[in-house]
């Protein structure tokens, strides 16, 4: 399938390993230019040159915490100079750590918006005015089966990342003239290090081994199994295309069937 983005600019943030990375890398199969974001600038240095030499094709990258408004900041003024602007905009960030509803404070909380939230906001703030003028623009989050159906001891997580699926489904409206198209992609359980780290969590609380624990979970999961960075990345490589034009304001879940709810 001819996609249409060939060419096209992109920025993917947490792109040096997992979700981002995968998603990145599909991207560049399709030609488009891309520009990297991580914290780890080893890990994303790593990153950018297996896509390099797998695609026969420049990355440009920079290390980033999207906590921090100076560092957004810096990330934006690079991106402008290497790229003028953006077609596509892929939001990916970690997720905070674990907690409940009663066992979060302020800071916890403030923490979670900085990086959910704000961060969104700011990169958007900064790019879509360029989308907007040239009369084409992707807009993807990533964020998390939990924005539909919230997990336990995620409480931060699953605030904060149905807020930026409430701001991405009211900015949909406002640039939907504008041919720029704003979804959220909610995975469920793919296999990627932050999920195993909360498997390894929740495997020692249950008193069960690792196979036993499992088993149990993935139960829960129509499909049987765990999905691949890469399944998800097709999904994002098709809500950036060309032929995506007429989906917006939407969350899509990447999860097996492990969503119940119909809606």
């Amino acid at each position: 399938m001819e996609l249409g983005i060939s060419g096209k600019k992109a920025l993917v943030c947490a792109a040096s390993k997992g979700l981002g990375f995968s998603i990145a890398r599909s991207l560049a199969e399709e030609g488009v230019r891309l520009f990297l974001c991580a914290r780890d600038g080893e890990s994303l240095a790593r990153a950018a040159g297996v896509i390099e030499e797998s695609c026969s094709q420049k990355v440009h990258y920079k290390s980033c915490d999207l906590l921090q408004i100076s560092s957004r900041q810096e990330l934006i003024a690079k991106v402008k100079e290497v790229f003028s602007g953006l077609d596509i905009l892929v939001h990916n960030v970690g997720g905070p750590k674990t907690s409940t509803v009663l066992t979060t404070c302020a800071s916890d909380w403030q923490e979670g918006f900085e990086r959910l939230f704000q961060s969104t906001a700011h990169l958007n703030e900064s790019f879509i005015p360029g989308m907007a003028a040239q009369g084409w623009g992707r807009i993807i989050a990533v964020t998390s089966l939990s924005v539909l159906e919230p997990i336990a001891g995620l409480a931060v997580s699953n605030a904060l990342r149905s807020a930026v699926t409430a701001m991405f489904k009211t900015l949909s409206d406002e640039v939907a003239p504008f041919n720029i198209t704003v979804n959220c992609l909610a995975p469920g359980s793919i296999a990627t290090d932050r999920l195993d780290d909360l498997l390894s969590a929740c495997t020692k609380k249950s008193g069960l081994t690792r196979e036993q624990y499992m088993s149990q979970y993935l139960n829960t999961i129509p499909a049987g199994r765990l999905g691949t960075p890469e399944e998800f990345a097709a999904a994002a490589l098709f809500l950036a295309s060309e032929k995506a034009s007429y989906i917006t304001g939407s969350t899509i879940c990447v999860d097996g069937g492990k969503r119940r709810s119909t809606y």
